[in-house]
C-alpha cells in the first residue's frame, strides 16, 4: 500500500490543498494563542482539533498529491480534467491511502490539541 505512488491530485491541486493547510494551521495557532493570552479555560483547547486535524489533512494531502473524496469515487483531479480510474487495484491503492491519510490527520490534530490543553 505505501510503495504506489499513485496521485489523485494534479500539480495545481496539491499546490492549493498545501497553501491552504499552511494558512489553516496559522489561523489555528493564533487562536490558541489568543486564548492562552487572554486566560481562557484550558478546555478551550480542544476547539482546535478540528482546524489541525482539517490542516494536517490538507498538508499530507498537498504533499502526496491524494484525496479522499476522488480515492472514495475512483478518479483523479488532474489538472486538465477530471479522468477516470479503470483499474480496480490502482482504485483500491489510492482509496486506501487516502483512508490512511484521513487516519494521520486525525492523529495528529487531536495530539496537538491535546498538547494545547496540556500546557503548563
Amino acid at each position: 500500500m505505501l510503495a504506489c505512488n499513485q496521485r489523485n491530485l494534479g500539480m495545481r491541486a496539491s499546490n492549493q490543498a498545501l497553501r491552504s493547510g499552511v494558512m489553516v494551521a496559522g489561523i489555528a495557532l493564533v487562536a490558541f494563542l489568543l486564548v492562552n493570552q487572554l486566560g481562557g479555560p484550558r478546555q478551550w483547547g480542544w476547539l482546535l482539533a478540528l482546524p489541525l486535524v482539517a490542516s494536517s489533512y490538507m498538508v499530507i494531502s498537498g504533499i502526496f498529491g491524494i484525496c479522499i473524496v476522488h480515492g472514495l469515487r475512483g478518479d483523479r483531479r488532474a489538472d486538465h480534467g477530471p479522468e477516470v480510474v479503470l483499474d480496480p487495484a490502482s482504485r483500491a491503492c489510492m482509496r486506501n491511502r487516502a483512508l490512511l491519510a484521513v487516519s494521520a490527520s486525525i492523529v495528529i490534530g487531536c495530539s496537538f490539541a491535546a498538547a494545547f490543553v496540556a500546557r503548563g
